[in-house]
């Protein structure tokens, strides 16, 4: 499903999304129903590409119709390479477990990240997965999400027989508020958001200052000392690696009700490069294409 109405001048413009049977939308929504699983998830991540949304971006349209979305391309061969990585990010619940037995494939724990000496990533997580789903069968770190889009933009600009330099250009000329985003969004050891500008991430994170209308949250440096304090991330500005801090919010977000949740992250703190990475990715899955034959869940007519 999408948003009908859209923002041509926004972060992204299409967004898409999974749901499972049984969901039901109002009409500032469009869904589509397929009969093939491996379609659905093929046009999935099109869909979350940068490129399928620079093509929607690019008429200039405030809306998402159905004249617009049957425009788009749609992946006569879904590749395990991209499946992986699309029902990873969308398949979130055990909702959606259905559809993950229907187009998991052994090719799935072969996947390796583009980077495999990036500690940030999960680099076990592909060996890891199996046919049934389960809570690890999901991408849940900002960081290896972000990594998965990534690597679904240039596996996209292959199948669709772009160039690196032309995945940059869609980049660079059509998405300036992304790249303002990626300027000052920044992750810890672990993968987590410490602080970004994000408008779409508003809690998510450190304010940029500390004050009084801010949670408690606690500093522990690698030497034992702690400092206590409403901090914010002007304060996390030179410490040493090893460093961890805790914050601890109300979250209201289970039918349980409210309790006190700890939010937790170990420096150092690092951006990261979304020009730099598509390169690193391109490479590697250009090297990987040329290694073996391309394998496929499923072939389209």
């Amino acid at each position: 499903m999408n948003r009908e109405m859209i923002g041509p001048a926004s972060e992204r413009t299409l967004v898409t999304t999974l749901v499972p049977p049984g969901v039901a939308w109002v009409h500032t929504i469009l869904g589509h129903a397929f009969k093939s699983p491996q379609t659905l998830v093929g046009l999935l991540a099109f869909t979350q590409s940068v490129l399928v949304d620079f093509r929607v971006k690019s008429t200039g349209m405030g809306h998402a119709n159905i004249s617009l979305m049957s425009q788009l391309p749609i992946p006569q061969t879904l590749t395990s390479d991209i499946a992986t990585r699309a029902l990873s990010l969308n398949c979130l619940t055990t909702h959606y477990a259905p559809l993950w037995t229907d187009v998991f494939n052994p090719d799935f724990t072969q996947q390796r990240w583009s980077q495999s000496d990036n500690l940030r990533l999960p680099q076990d997580f592909f060996a890891r997965l199996t046919p049934a789903w389960q809570r690890r069968c999901a991408l849940r770190t900002d960081y290896a999400r972000r990594m998965a889009l990534v690597e679904i933009d240039v596996l996209v600009a292959q199948a669709l027989g772009l160039t690196l330099d032309e995945l940059l250009l869609v980049y660079r000329v059509q998405f300036p508020v992304m790249q303002q985003y990626e300027r000052d969004t920044w992750y810890d050891m672990h993968g987590r958001i410490i602080f970004t500008i994000s408008k779409g991430l508003v809690v998510v994170g450190l304010p940029r200052k500390g004050g009084a209308s801010q949670p408690k949250a606690r500093i522990t440096l690698p030497d034992g000392m702690v400092r206590e304090g409403q901090f914010g991330w002007e304060d996390m500005q030179g410490l040493p690696d090893g460093t961890v801090v805790q914050q601890w919010v109300q979250d209201d977000t289970l039918p349980t009700g409210p309790y006190l949740k700890e939010r937790r992250w170990v420096a150092p703190f690092v951006r990261a490069s979304r020009e730099d990475d598509y390169r690193i990715a391109w490479a590697f899955f250009e090297a990987q294409a040329a290694e073996q034959p391309t394998s496929h869940t499923s072939t389209q007519g």
